[in-house]
């Protein structure tokens, strides 16, 4: 997947010298060591693989930041400056490429970035039965709950969803699954090889208030997907498919559940609307199981 936007020495290290399965992030600077993330931890790249070296460590340049960001939007940034105005670029094969760089700006709102000086090359991944440790706990013999998924960025939250939908499949839970997947990170794009099961409709890069007013228009949701739950519109967006009878399955940023209850968007949304709470960290690596709380903040004991 990576061969496509990366030169080709780079991309073969990657690809013969470290495991792609235990990749996570390609980080590249102008004029800084290139930095990758395995099993949650930090190297830097040589001609030989990983390594924790910088005097042997593989530099980038921005001329090849450039070249990643043209390849990535297929030659035609105009076609993806709707993706690029909110920092990212996904791919069809669901890579996600993080932008920083000038940011142009008129009237209060951005109209693109430029002069990219660093790129983050998120790469997505299906861990089978990753959700299992919660499954139970979300979905019994009333029914599924409406549940966030909180953990740190970047701590396993949207590879969670993934597994959690593979597995309504897996014990054959036919339920309409309308997944609004507003960067293409869930599902990835047509290309992707990622897993969903079988009873998923996907919306892609579109807000969520608007994905959400379209699945429950035209698609009869039992359950609503969606990643990164971050102000108080996107809660409303979740609290008004709730009151239509739909259930609601998010993410959302922070590193306790105290935090969680502290954060914007929280603290005036009335807490019976979420029933189950799962919380993910990366203190065994990314995916770390700290355990599921029902909807007065309790964690669940299990026997």
């Amino acid at each position: 997947m990576l061969q496509e936007i990366l030169s080709e020495p780079l991309a073969n290290i990657i690809n013969y010298k470290i495991a792609l399965s235990t990749l996570s992030e390609i980080r590249l600077r102008a004029n800084k060591p290139i930095v990758v993330f395995v099993k949650g931890q930090p190297y830097y790249i040589s001609d030989k693989g990983l390594c924790c070296d910088l005097n042997s460590a593989m530099f980038c340049t921005q001329e090849m930041i450039a070249d990643i960001v043209y390849k990535a939007s297929d030659y035609s940034i105009y076609s993806v400056n709707e993706q690029i105005k909110n920092g990212y670029i996904t791919m069809s094969n669901g890579v996600r490429i993080g932008l920083c760089g000038n940011v142009v700006e008129e009237n209060g709102q951005v109209k693109t970035i430029t002069n990219w000086t660093s790129i983050n090359i998120r790469i997505p991944h299906q861990i089978k039965n990753m959700s299992l440790c919660a499954f139970d706990d979300i979905v019994d013999e009333t029914g599924i709950k409406n549940c966030l998924i909180v953990s740190p960025p970047g701590a396993g939250k949207t590879t969670f969803l993934r597994d959690f939908l593979f597995q309504l499949s897996e014990h054959n839970y036919c339920l309409n699954v309308s997944v609004v997947d507003e960067r293409g990170e869930i599902a990835g794009g047509i290309d992707s090889k990622l897993d969903l099961g079988n009873f998923c409709d996907i919306v892609s890069f579109c807000s969520k208030q608007i994905g959400f007013m379209q699945c429950i228009r035209s698609m009869n949701p039992g359950l609503i997907v969606t990643d990164e739950i971050g102000d108080k519109e996107d809660a409303k967006c979740l609290i008004d498919a709730m009151n239509c009878g739909v259930k609601v399955m998010a993410t959302a940023h922070a590193s306790s559940i105290e935090e969680l209850r502290r954060k914007d968007f929280f603290v005036n949304l009335p807490s019976q609307y979420f029933q189950r709470y799962v919380l993910l960290s990366k203190r065994e690596g990314p995916g770390t199981y700290e355990g599921t709380y029902n909807e007065k903040f309790a964690k669940i004991v299990k026997w």
